[in-house]
């Protein structure tokens, strides 16, 4: 079994712990200003407004990506946008893993989900054999909860590094979001054009209704087999 480390508390001054905790917000910013360049403003508040509503659940790429592209945000921008929200994410956890476990409701919740899946880990060792390569498959498919956020505890429970962990999120998410964005683009490609707006919705919404019962059939199997 690999060794769990300490995430966070370097016994640094307050001035560092506040810079570790606004640098992922910064470079959000920063990044949001470069976006500003590319799109016309309205396009350009959409995709704010899209980024805030994947950071909060239940909403991820499978959703935001989609409506993004059908609203006319060039597809290869909307995936630049989710995985660097992901690798920022992912430095957030890194740094201030322990101001997360202080946050009320989520802190908890986190600390339950820990304990839970270190017993399901420790009934499957050879899961952990397989840290590496898993956490990037985790991350980079949509299932349910997936993520930067749980991506970074659940490797924290695997015992990755900082760096190891902010690595598998950042390939993880680059993968995960420009193979859907890919997709989901050439998939709008075969509308034919003139189609109204509220038909290539229905396109979507069946596609990603098919996904979804999909996905939720092969969890309910996972749960009887457990």
């Amino acid at each position: 079994m690999r060794q769990i480390g300490v995430w966070g508390d370097d016994g640094v001054d307050d001035q560092i712990s506040w810079l570790k905790v606004s640098v992922p917000f910064l470079l959000c910013g920063l990044f949001f200003a470069v976006v500003w360049f590319f799109l016309p403003a309205e396009q350009w508040l959409l995709l704010i407004g899209m980024m805030v509503a994947y950071i909060v659940p239940p909403l991820g790429r499978e959703t935001i990506i989609p409506v993004c592209i059908l609203l006319g945000i060039p597809w290869w921008l909307v995936a630049l946008a989710l995985a660097f929200l992901d690798f920022a994410g992912g430095l957030f956890m890194a740094w201030n893993f322990p101001l997360v476990l202080r946050i009320p409701y989520i802190g908890p919740w986190v600390g339950r989900f820990m304990a839970a899946g270190r017993t399901f880990l420790d009934r499957r060792p050879w899961l952990e054999r397989l840290y590496f390569v898993g956490l990037i498959v985790f991350v980079s498919v949509p299932f349910d909860g997936s993520g930067s956020i749980v991506g970074s505890v659940v490797g924290r429970m695997l015992g990755m590094t900082k760096t190891e962990v902010l690595s598998c999120i950042t390939i993880g998410g680059i993968i995960g979001s420009f193979a859907i964005a890919l997709g989901i683009d050439y998939i709008a490609n075969l509308i034919p054009a003139g189609t109204g707006l509220w038909v290539s919705l229905a396109v979507f919404l069946l596609i990603g209704t098919a996904l979804l019962v999909m996905y939720r059939s092969y969890s309910r199997r996972r749960e009887t087999n457990a």
